[in-house]
């Protein structure tokens, strides 16, 4: 790859964004009433000798019959494409408006409309809150023009679109052109765009001015004159020419958007910085990992290395499956709890029902493991519940209080034992990823172009960066900062993990009898390996170490170790389910209501201005 072709990527990409930017977001010329007729359009216009057209125009209005109209619009064009590498623009200003028609407003608004290389100032004269009730409506519209003229080697020329092919129908039109040393020579055309055709008159009288007259010129045509002057007394005497907008619009674009993607890719570096200050958990020094000093001694604590090797562990640290949990991600979540229920069952309190039916059976309160089982027991099955009580699983809102229970008493646990330098974020909680980063790029997005319009589409890399990066250190910073104690516990956790991960069956060792399946099975679902636990366990099957016989904590019609991860799987989607919250219900509703305008609005034909009119 050359090095241009990453500069002529950007510059495709920045044409792209803008030109679907502009497609939804450009305002659309608007078009005159069909009923409105110009009774009259006069125009005066003289030429100074700094280049500037100053022009005067009277426009008698004809509205449709009970139009319900507010007064004229009128617009002249200020930007068009002259050829492919350029545009020409009309610099317009000193605008004013008055009318001899009694009771009409000329209340008057501007404003600039269109964009890229067709660009004009809107003019509507009257008010909103008040129609014109007389037919018709005189209006004296004045302003000043500068980059109309042209120069040639013998001459310069003012050629000049008076009208543009979307206003409406003008009855009788009327033009008187004055310039510098007088007009030389003149031509006039009514015609449709790219067409030649003919005024009523068109020439200079006695005093050098210019004298135009067209009437019955239909919507769709325009009125195109020149006015030829001598050359050296004008100055500013050729078109105000600029780059093509598109082409500027996409090269500033390509350097936005790689000022703003080179920003982006130091984003991530930011947030890791910020991150290994806030995460890096600690150890003791000189000790193995998942070990702690004697008791008679005490260990320094220093910064753990990230890249340190946890020795595989092949038996489960003495610690709850809940607390585990914690330590492993920094929050409880359903699998925990998951978890936690089938260490009840495994240890005979519970039995569990998974064939269609999700469904805990009280059998022997005892038997809970620890208190940590015990309490979420207890809030399924409060003291004195008779053995052989079921709940069913498949009601939302079973397991809530339960399940923020469980998380509130882990970290509670964590806190009291020192675990935690810096305590985690999101117990309890549910892991926040891809999906919740959608609504804070679309809200921002939204702001963004509410603000600063189709340059937002440039910081877009430097936007998802930023969204992304700040997931992450989220995400990151929520499995809190662990102490030498808490890491020592962590590395015993995740050692076990390695184990149950990489085992397979013909490497487990276990005394003969013994309910390897169920003993494990509590980690797996906490580590979300239920599936490959299953598989292991039927190689165990067929090897005949185990039995095939479902275990006595399992109370379901049907047994297969084939299924059972999916069974599992089913039943913690129902333990998800009654974690979730009952669902509310709330009625409400949305209006919408608006309005529109109609009116003037147009282009240049072979002369240099134009533009359109009408009524709004």
């Amino acid at each position: 790859m050359t090095g241009r072709a990453p500069a002529r990527w950007l510059a495709a990409l920045a044409a792209v964004l803008l030109t679907g930017w502009v497609s939804l977001c450009a305002p659309t010329v608007a078009q005159a009433a069909s009923a409105d007729v110009f009774d009259r359009f006069e125009v005066k216009a003289n030429v100074t000798t700094d280049g500037y057209v100053e022009v005067t125009e009277t426009i008698e209005l004809r509205f449709g019959s009970s139009s319900g109209r507010h007064g004229l619009e009128r617009t002249l064009i200020t930007r068009e494409p002259d050829g492919d590498q350029h545009d020409v623009v009309y610099k317009i200003d000193n605008i004013a408006v008055s009318s001899p028609s009694p009771g009409v407003s000329t209340a008057l608004d501007t404003s600039d409309q269109g964009s890229g290389r067709n660009t004009y100032t809107r003019i509507r004269v009257g008010s909103a809150d008040r129609t014109v009730t007389s037919p018709t409506a005189t209006y004296v519209l004045t302003y000043r023009v500068q980059g109309l003229l042209r120069s040639s080697p013998t001459y310069d020329e003012l050629y000049w679109d008076l009208t543009g092919s979307s206003m409406p129908a003008i009855t009788a039109a009327k033009a008187s052109i004055t310039v510098p040393g007088g007009v030389q020579a003149v031509t006039c055309s009514v015609a449709a765009p790219g067409s030649q055709g003919p005024c009523t008159s068109s020439v200079v009288d006695a005093t050098g001015v210019a004298q135009y007259a067209a009437s019955s010129i239909p919507t769709g045509e325009l009125l195109t004159v020149s006015a030829k002057i001598a050359s050296g007394l004008v100055t500013n005497n050729t078109p105000i020419q600029v780059e093509n907008a598109d082409t500027a619009s996409a090269r500033d674009g390509a350097i936005a958007l790689a000022g703003s993607t080179a920003v982006a890719g130091a984003v991530p570096f930011l947030g890791w910085l910020y991150l290994r200050r806030r995460t890096r958990d600690f150890r003791y020094a000189g000790m193995p990992p998942g070990t702690f000093p004697p008791a008679d001694r005490t260990a320094e604590e220093v910064p753990s290395d990230p890249k340190m090797e946890i020795p595989v562990s092949f038996a489960p640290p003495q610690l709850p499956v809940a607390d585990a949990g914690l330590l492993i991600d920094g929050e409880t979540q359903v699998r925990d709890t998951t978890a936690t229920l089938v260490s009840l069952a495994v240890n005979g309190a519970i039995q569990l029902r998974s064939d269609g039916q999700q469904q805990v059976r009280l059998i022997d309160p005892e038997r809970a493991p620890d208190d940590l089982a015990h309490s979420l027991l207890i809030s399924l099955f409060p003291e004195g519940t008779p053995a052989g009580t079921e709940v069913d699983l498949g009601t939302p809102g079973t397991l809530t209080a339960a399940h923020a229970m469980v998380g509130t008493l882990v970290l509670d646990r964590a806190r009291a034992a020192g675990v935690f330098a810096r305590e985690p974020g999101g117990s309890a909680g549910v892991s926040f990823g891809i999906g919740g980063m959608f609504f804070p790029v679309v809200m921002l997005g939204v702001f963004g172009f509410s603000f600063l319009g189709g340059v937002m589409l440039f910081f877009l890399p430097l936007l998802i960066a930023a969204v992304v990066t700040w997931t992450v250190v989220r995400r990151k910073l929520s499995r809190g900062q662990r102490t030498a104690y808490g890491r020592a516990l962590t590395d015993q956790v995740e050692g076990f993990r390695t184990y149950l991960a990489t085992a397979e069956a013909e490497q487990l060792r276990f005394e003969e009898g013994e309910d390897i399946f169920s003993r494990y099975l509590p980690w797996a679902i906490m580590f979300d390996l239920t599936e490959r636990w299953t598989r292991v366990c039927q190689r165990l099957v067929e090897l005949g170490r185990i039995p095939a016989a479902a275990p006595g904590w399992y109370y379901g019609n049907y047994w297969s170790m084939n299924s059972f991860g999916s069974q599992i799987n089913d039943f913690s989607s129902s333990v998800a389910g009654s974690v979730a919250s009952p669902p509310s219900t709330s009625d409400t509703g949305f209006g919408s209501g608006g309005s529109s305008f109609s009116g003037g609005g147009g282009f240049s034909g072979g002369g240099g201005g134009g533009g359109g009119g009408g009524s709004w």
